[in-house]
């Protein structure tokens, strides 16, 4: 055990949440990819993290400089001048002149000052070691099996892939490894996007084979385990509503519901805001409102002016605002399908909200195949289902086949149309949710039930605007 009781682990969180527990020394990992794939990354994220719980980490390098890799690795939050600094870390470099016996004898007499993760990076230039090639290969490969079994920890073999292939020329080595990743990188809808595939991982059920990785500034490397559940969620508490209309049609929501909105392509339908701010208050809860078409500031400045409009004092309209929802925009057209589901996890497990609400969704559906694009979209409503999110999702009316394919995803179905009632142009609304009969609400019941939110709101409002 290191200093803080933890055990070893990739220090990566979708590695540890479906391979962590199964890592137990001594545990063998190939890192194997193509340039520039992430394969130091990798391998220096595992050292660091095991170094921050107390674990010595030896990190053994056959071409990079120590200068190099600690300045890149700083950008990545990844802090290795620190823990070297505890006596946490020691890196060293090999010259790749000598022969496969001086390199083991200088391996083995480092390995023998007790390192719990060692990282040898890359093990290619070792390999290749002209001298009798195919002996020296093998008594190498047998050394790597050993060095694993001696320190009783982590052995981290780097090892380079040539691009487009999907195959190693490392004989043995894949065979003693106990896990063997292979990191990817592809074009995908014209952007670069890279992955991780799980090849072989020893004693562990590994039913994904591959799934997406990211590497950016301040975060490092980080796995995302794909939203997939083998069976549907159960719902979670119950939350009444705040207008008759919504009550008597879809009787109460629960934690773990998906909402679908759906208006004309010609208009917004700001009053909602107003629906979901009611609730959050009441429930003491916080909306994550994500915008494919607006920027935050102009989405939090409607629903200020929406409450304003309703006769709230600014001061307090923007306070309320402030307090229970959180604004963001994506632009979907920046990334492929699977990077902005990444984007949008990143965004929820950051802020961790209780109302996820994604605006203007009939944008980023003209990305991908409507195929791709609903399957992406059933397996993140699961996930986020079964955090007990509450999932609303607004867009525009852009096709027929489109809205009866999401509505089938949807718990409950709110869909406007234009409507003119004595001279105004309002809305009428089919309501729908789950085993309950269809209704359709006049422009008339529509303003009475948002008056009436807005009456819960004056009221929830009162203790705040006295202070």
């Amino acid at each position: 055990m290191g200093k803080s009781g933890e055990s070893l682990g990739f220090g990566i969180e979708g590695l540890d949440k479906i391979l962590g527990s199964f890592a137990t020394p001594p545990y063998t990992i190939v890192v194997a990819g193509h340039p520039g794939a992430g394969k130091t990354t990798m391998a220096s994220t595992i050292c660091y993290s095991n170094a921050l719980k107390g674990y010595k980490c030896l990190y053994i390098s056959t071409q990079e400089d120590r200068e190099k890799l600690y300045k890149y690795m700083s950008k990545l939050g990844l802090d290795l001048e620190k823990v070297e600094s505890a006596g946490l870390l020691k890196f060293i470099k090999i010259p790749i002149i000598l022969d496969a016996d001086e390199v083991a004898e200088m391996i083995s007499r480092f390995v023998s000052e007790e390192y719990s993760v060692v990282v040898v990076d890359s093990v290619n230039p070792l390999l290749d070691i002209p001298e009798k090639k195919s002996e020296k290969r093998s008594w190498l490969q047998n050394f790597f099996y050993t060095i694993s079994r001696i320190i009783n920890g982590l052995l981290i073999l780097v090892t380079e892939m040539p691009y487009g292939s999907e195959s190693l020329e490392l004989g043995n080595i894949e065979f003693v490894s106990d896990a063997l990743f292979i990191l990817k990188q592809r074009k995908e809808e014209g952007f670069m996007v890279r992955s991780l595939e799980i090849r072989k991982a020893r004693g562990a059920p590994v039913l994904l084979a591959e799934m997406p990785i990211s590497i950016s500034e301040g975060k490092g490397i980080e796995v995302w385990v794909p939203p997939i559940l083998d069976e549907i969620t159960e719902e979670g508490k119950q939350i009444e509503l705040h207008c008759d209309l919504l009550r008597r049609t879809l009787n109460h929501i629960h934690r773990g519901i998906v909402i679908n909105i759906v208006y004309p392509p010609d208009t917004d339908y700001v009053d909602l805001i107003l629906v979901l701010l009611s609730l959050a208050m009441k429930e003491n809860m916080k909306i994550l409102f994500v915008s494919y078409k607006y920027s935050p500031n102009t989405m939090r400045e409607a629903a200020v002016d929406n409450l304003v409009r309703r006769g709230f004092d600014r001061e307090l309209s923007e306070k309320l605002v402030e307090k229970h929802v959180v604004f963001r925009s994506i632009n979907p057209f920046s990334c492929s399908v699977s990077q902005l589901v990444m984007r949008e996890s990143s965004l929820i497990n950051e802020l961790n909200p209780d109302i996820v609400v994604f605006h203007s969704v009939e944008i980023p559906r003209q990305t991908v195949s409507i195929v791709d694009h609903f399957r992406e979209l059933y397996n993140q409503m699961n996930y986020l289902k079964k955090q007990g999110k509450i999932i609303v999702r607004i867009g525009a009316y852009t096709d027929d086949f489109s809205y009866r394919l999401e509505s089938r995803v949807a718990d409950a179905v709110m869909r406007l149309e234009h409507e003119i009632s004595e001279g105004n142009i309002g809305y009428r609304a089919y309501l729908w949710r789950r085993f309950r009969q269809p209704y359709i609400a006049t422009y008339e019941e529509l303003n009475e039930c948002v008056e009436e939110v807005v009456g819960h709101i004056k009221k929830l409002a009162a203790p705040t605007s006295e202070q």
